[in-house]
């Protein structure tokens, strides 16, 4: 494995002041003799305008969506956004306009019964993950092409699925153990690292990459209603598990607590690495005490503390009834509320908290880094590419990762307005295409 070495790529001083994406236009690989990128961060600026946005609380069928998973583009700028309430994915034309619905709420043969996420392949195909029956594969007609099975039993991908130029999946799996042995409590060994799944559409599986993992966390129990429950302890600021896939089948990748992007070449190999001289931050006692009173005040509100939306939030999980109760019952709801204020006072910290919370690849495979803030904010986030140019940081308050990228500089964000009802926002970076006479230098 090699480290790349990296050089902030510098333009002449009217593109800087124009602040655009187009400073991306420099070139040169960088040599041997760089420092690595260990000047102060590069300020970038970049606008973007709206394109459109849909979801409304009352309209047509297709736009009032109830819980929005994932969204993705193909080549010509639409947009392909799958509702998991109403089973279905929705395709909005470059301009904003409704082309059709996708699918259907069911479990028969070409239905969405818990669709959890989706991706667009670059021969045109929808591949939508269907939480416990496998991946439906779906032509821009909507008509149904294939089904590949996925199950709890034999290893399923997560929600978040990125299209390999062989058009597999690679996908850090939601289940990769037996549910059956999880719900009967039997032992299996735990990886030494945590997988990254590829997922072929012939059904097959294989391991991709072992992604890097820290000490293992031990189980605590914790009775809500009936119901016993045994998990891994809830960590703070755990580590990343972030990736995104160049077009030539090269994957940029982020597991570390220090700033260090993975190269893997298209059979999971390291190649190389990114790395920035960015210390982590130590965690202090303070920062406890903020975290947690973040956490409760999250649960306070009503969410589930953790940024999860699920109790089960970490490795290991067995279910049993009480002695004598007979059927186990659901938890009631102020049961789960004591139990996730239980799981947040009996809250893991690390010892350091990881530089780098995300990571995501653009259509023009620039790699862009979220760096993490504390407490519970996001940091602002550095441009990169693979072979080592570093173009510079974008401020927390400026343009974010989105929730999917697209040609022509098109992001997708998935957000509530201020009544809290779903809509997708598209917007375009202003100067996204190349300048043909930026230099570099």
């Amino acid at each position: 494995m090699r480290k790349i070495p990296c050089r902030p790529c510098r333009t002449p001083h009217l593109v800087l002041l124009a602040l655009l994406f187009a400073t991306f236009g420099c070139g040169g690989d960088a040599g041997p003799g760089a420092a690595g990128l260990d000047s102060p961060d590069v300020s970038l600026a970049p606008s973007v305008e709206e394109v459109y946005t849909v979801g409304v609380m009352d309209g047509a069928a297709w736009e009032m969506f109830g819980s929005v998973m994932g969204v993705a583009f193909d080549e010509d700028g639409s947009l392909f956004i799958l509702d998991n309430d109403a089973g279905h994915v929705v395709v909005v034309g470059p301009g904003g306009q409704f082309v059709r619905t996708i699918s259907n709420k069911g479990e028969g043969p070409g239905e969405l019964n818990q669709p959890l996420g989706l991706t667009v392949l670059d021969d045109g195909r929808i591949a939508v993950n269907d939480m416990g029956r496998g991946i439906k594969v779906f032509n821009r007609d909507g008509e149904s092409l294939q089904e590949a099975g996925f199950t709890f039993e034999t290893g399923m991908p997560g929600a978040e699925m990125h299209a390999m130029p062989d058009h597999s999946l690679l996908s850090a799996g939601l289940a990769g153990r037996s549910l059956t042995a999880l719900m009967r409590g039997e032992e299996e060994e735990e990886p030494e690292g945590r997988p990254i799944g590829r997922f072929r559409l012939d059904g097959t599986q294989e391991e991709f990459h072992l992604a890097w993992a820290g000490p293992p966390v031990e189980d605590a129990e914790t009775q809500t209603g009936n119901m016993r429950i045994v998990m891994s302890r809830m960590e703070a600021f755990p580590l990343p598990l972030s990736f995104g896939v160049l077009r030539d089948g090269r994957v940029a990748l982020a597991d570390s607590v220090g700033y260090r992007v993975k190269i893997l070449d298209a059979s999971g190999q390291v190649t190389g690495t990114l790395e920035r001289p960015i210390s982590p931050v130590t965690v202090t006692d303070e920062i406890r005490d903020s975290e947690r009173e973040r956490q409760l005040a999250a649960v306070a509100e009503g969410g589930s503390g953790g940024g999860g939306g699920t109790v089960i939030m970490t490795r290991t999980i067995s279910i049993s009834g009480s002695a004598g109760s007979g059927r186990p019952s659901g938890p009631d709801p102020e049961a789960m509320r004591r139990m996730r204020e239980d799981r947040i006072a009996d809250m893991v910290f690390p010892e350091e908290a990881p530089v780098i919370s995300r990571l995501a690849v653009d259509w023009s495979d620039r790699i862009w880094v979220q760096r993490s803030a504390l407490p519970g904010e996001p940091g602002p986030t550095d441009i990169l590419t693979a072979d080592g140019q570093y173009f510079g940081t974008i401020a927390p308050d400026g343009v974010r990762i989105p929730a999917a990228f697209g040609p022509d500089g098109l992001l997708a964000y998935i957000e509530p307005d201020e009544l809290g009802i779903q809509r997708v926002r598209v917007v375009r970076l202003v100067g996204d295409q190349l300048l043909e006479t930026a230099e570099g230098d």
